[in-house]
């Protein structure tokens, strides 16, 4: 099982079903991730809660915005105003355009259990 960390806005979108689409850098750690792994998401900042889900689904991409024109946005979080680029720049703020450029992206469709 995987365990990786949320801010607490995501957590509560996935722990709801609203956010279906977890996006990441495809560093090592992402790449060791496969359709039927468990992923535990901890949220921040205490660590304290937790949801379990499974991967149904994977999808990589080369930009955030390539994800962003494949899967629907709220899926992954966004509200019903942003837009390809609104959604990168968003996902700049936790990854570099180099990080971005070197590892690209991965998209795990989510199922809670």
């Amino acid at each position: 099982m995987v365990v990786m960390k949320l801010k607490q806005e995501p957590f509560e979108q996935i722990k709801s079903g609203v956010k279906i689409w977890e996006v990441r850098l495809n560093d090592d750690k992402r790449k060791a991730i496969h359709i039927g792994d468990r992923i535990l998401f901890k949220k921040l900042p205490d660590l304290l809660e937790g949801v379990l889900t499974k991967v149904v689904d994977i999808k990589h991409f080369n930009h955030f915005e390539d994800m962003a024109g494949v899967l629907s946005l709220e899926s992954v979080g966004f509200g019903k105003d942003a837009n390809a680029k609104t959604c990168a720049d968003v996902y700049h703020t936790y990854y570099t355009p180099q990080e971005e450029q070197e590892f690209g992206v991965v998209a795990f469709k989510l199922e809670l259990i």
